[in-house]
């Protein structure tokens, strides 16, 4: 489910998204370009560390940065979670640090926010109502935006575009709208992104091509699907597809398999 903000975070949040779940699962995320705050009020969820061959424990409450390549998830017990989906530059802003240090990173907010973090993610436990959970996170990321850092309009402006073209634009054609130059361009993406503008463009271009994939009603094939989003072929589309989730067209359309669009339950 997912719940527009209140308009004074529409700045820094895109959306809330709830996930509830009794049934004992794997997850896999991948980039969609978008960084978030997870709010865990459920049973504990694990992750595959990188350094480690086992398993290891995610906190309460975390935040997220730019990912280079899929994590898998999964608990044991119930999934509850409140997932502040922010606009690609919202971590480095909340954090006031240089998004390309959060890339592919997992930062307990704890850590960061102290007590006061504790304090509302007992709030969000213990409230009942879904619109109770979302009001206290509200309360609690408007008290960091107050002194958080902030966007940069060349990065703000470049997004835009990238997102109202769908990907489907070089980095050559933003220097020339933007009146920058591609070194400087690269620079504050690096900064308040995390990830250059080519690589941001190539998420967005095959997220474009996944809301194609999940419109059941559309008529065009893999085929069609791979020319309108700007791949040179089916295999291309696939061959990146698997490099950025994993997974194969068939498998990221498996019924019930959808959380959200960079969120797949994972079946064995």
């Amino acid at each position: 489910m997912q719940v527009k903000p209140t308009p004074l975070l529409s700045g820094i949040v895109r959306h809330f998204l709830v996930i509830e779940s009794d049934t004992q699962s794997a997850m896999r995320i991948f980039s969609d370009g978008n960084t978030g705050v997870v709010f865990n009020y459920g049973d504990p969820l694990f992750y595959q560390n990188e350094m480690h061959s086992g398993a290891a424990l995610l906190p309460a409450g975390f935040l997220y940065g730019q990912l280079d390549t899929y994590k898998n998830v999964w608990t044991v017990g119930k999934i509850r979670l409140l997932i502040a989906v922010l606009h690609p530059f919202g971590a480095a802003a909340l954090f006031k640090m240089p998004a390309s240090e959060l890339r592919n990173q997992i930062i307990e907010c704890a850590d960061c926010f102290g007590t006061h973090f504790e304090w509302v993610n007992d709030e969000i436990a213990c409230s009942p109502a879904i619109h109770d959970k979302i009001r206290a996170a509200e309360h609690f990321l408007l008290s960091q935006l107050r002194v958080a850092g902030s966007s940069n309009a060349l990065v703000t402006n470049t997004v835009n575009i990238i997102h109202t073209q769908n990907g489907l634009v070089s980095v050559s054609q933003l220097t020339a709208v933007t009146g920058t130059t591609e070194r400087q361009l690269q620079r504050k993406f690096e900064e308040h992104i995390g990830i250059s503008p080519k690589r941001y463009a190539g998420i967005i271009r095959m997220q474009y091509a996944l809301r194609m994939l999940r419109k059941k009603s559309t008529h065009l094939s893999l085929a069609g699907i791979a020319c309108e989003s700007g791949f040179f072929d089916q295999a291309h589309l696939i061959r990146e597809m698997k490099n950025l989730s994993g997974l194969t067209p068939g498998q990221y359309l498996s019924p019930q398999n959808v959380l959200a669009a960079n969120l797949i339950r994972l079946v064995h």
